[in-house]
């Protein structure tokens, strides 16, 4: 984007510098503010902790998790770029797997199938459940109670402790 004129913005191709006339801090966010939805799926018979992500495109196992669980993994015959939110940050998606997933819905009942799931080195987590999974099964984010709905109901997800207790193994 760059200034017109007038006063308005026009979007434009070429990168520009930021200037700045001071240098600040960056805000400190309480933890609760950072908090991810998490929660423990069944994925290839096994639990894993996983990471409910809404800005991500695509489904993925860490390669340990697949190694581990035994996953059938195959090669991609047409690999893709994974691209994260900033520039410069891509890495290739070139393995995937079919996996059976079991999400426990607690007394609303299990939700289980088999999906196609990418092979993408994770950081932190065993998978990332993304947009695709979470449209097919109805799934929504609650961020003001914490929650993981399908299909309305809500499903165990980790507490504060739980979830550390996991981050601080990967």
């Amino acid at each position: 984007m760059s200034a017109t004129k007038d006063g308005g913005y026009q979007a434009t191709l070429k990168p520009r510098k930021i200037r700045s006339t001071y240098v600040g801090k960056r805000p400190l966010r309480e933890s609760a503010d950072n908090r991810c939805l998490s929660a423990m799926l069944e994925i290839n018979g096994v639990d894993a902790f996983v990471l409910f992500d809404s800005g991500s495109t695509s489904d993925a196992l860490s390669p340990d998790f697949a190694r581990v669980t035994h996953a059938d993994v195959f090669q991609l015959d047409n690999p893709v770029t994974l691209q994260l939110g900033t520039k410069g940050s891509r890495s290739r998606i070139s393995y995937g797997c079919m996996v059976p997933y079991s999400i426990h819905g607690g007394e609303h009942g299990d939700i289980k199938g088999k999906d196609y799931m990418d092979i993408a080195n994770i950081d932190r987590y065993d998978a990332v459940i993304g947009t695709v999974f979470m449209r097919k099964h109805g799934i929504a984010l609650d961020f003001e109670s914490n929650a993981i709905r399908v299909k309305g109901k809500k499903i165990p997800t980790l507490t504060k402790g739980e979830e550390s207790i996991e981050l601080a193994r990967c």
